[in-house]
């Protein structure tokens, strides 16, 4: 099948991020349906309730050592909200603490772990396996670390030039709980990889998965289904659906045209795509240092390919 163009998919629900320069990263969502949204520039994390139409102040910045949070997971079974939190030196709290992972409660914010990433570096996204066990991509090298369920320091699970050694590399991760691998995407070349997980949980076998066409700056990845993987393309605003078959995918565009997406949550059918308008957030010299407000959370319904 070649690659299939839906460009004209409809957006559903928007939810309004309330404030003039939150800039929006990560996005999670609850099983109930509540959302949870990050600050890039504030260090602050707010929710909507389920059917809400517009986030409200939840974790304040700074709170548990966050700088600037990027992504963010729901870990309902253990009642926690995990956030990365880097930084990369232009954000409100820039400097103020390392950078790392940090959980919450989920129903009430309060701290529940901090752990910092050894030698430094980017943490962008995280996912969680079936046992618990955390990981994180970092932007800045080509490794992925590992928070063992439990545990209390991150270690590296692998650290390969194969995954992209440029800056700006690694970026969307998720954990496939039918098939027990990891998938991850590189935001630069363009390439999605799957990690095999050994049965002692080290990394094994890393496979480049062949693509129809070229990944265009991917940035969040979720495994919606069988063999079934979507990302957001910031370059295009827009999202793509992977087919997987084998070591090869099918991409099938679905919608372009929002305004610098970043990641999503995939709820009850539909990609929940956060634009954060980032480019006034990195580049305010020429993109201008003030975005077009409202900030939001943009529905986009996934078709049934």
């Amino acid at each position: 099948m070649t690659e299939s163009e839906h460009k004209d998919a409809k957006l559903g629900r928007s939810i309004i991020i309330p404030g003039e320069r939150y800039f929006p990263e990560g996005v999670a969502v609850a099983p109930d349906g509540t959302f949870y949204v990050g600050s890039m520039e504030l260090g602050c994390i707010m929710r909507a309730a389920p059917g809400a139409d517009r986030f409200e102040p939840f974790i304040p910045g700074g709170a548990n050592g966050l700088v600037s949070v990027l992504g963010l997971y729901v870990d309902a079974p253990r009642g926690l909200l995990w956030a990365c939190s880097a930084d990369a030196g232009n954000g409100r709290l820039a400097g103020t603490a390392p950078v790392g992972i940090k959980s919450f409660d989920l129903a009430t914010g309060a701290p529940r772990g901090s752990y910092d990433f050894p030698g430094g570096g980017f943490p962008n996204d995280l996912t969680i396996d079936a046992s618990g066990n955390v990981y994180v991509t970092d932007s800045w090298s080509p490794r992925i670390l590992r928070l063992p369920a439990g545990g209390v320091a991150l270690s590296d699970w692998i650290n390969d030039p194969g995954l992209g050694a440029d800056r700006w590399s690694l970026n969307g991760i998720d954990y496939d709980r039918t098939s027990g691998v990891i998938f991850v995407v590189n935001q630069m070349t363009g390439q999605l990889f799957r990690i095999q997980v050994r049965p002692d949980g080290g990394a094994g076998r890393v496979t480049l998965i062949e693509t129809s066409r070229p990944l265009r700056r991917p940035d969040g990845l979720k495994v919606i289904g069988r063999d079934t993987l979507a990302t957001a393309e910031q370059n295009v605003g827009g999202i793509a659906i992977l087919h997987l078959q084998g070591d090869k995918a099918d991409v099938v565009t679905v919608n372009e045209g929002l305004d610098m997406v970043a990641t999503f949550a995939f709820y009850a059918g539909s990609a929940w795509v956060v634009e954060n308008q980032g480019d006034h957030f990195w580049d305010p010299e020429h993109a201008g240092p003030d975005a077009d407000k409202p900030f939001r959370i943009a529905e986009v319904p996934l078709p049934l390919l």
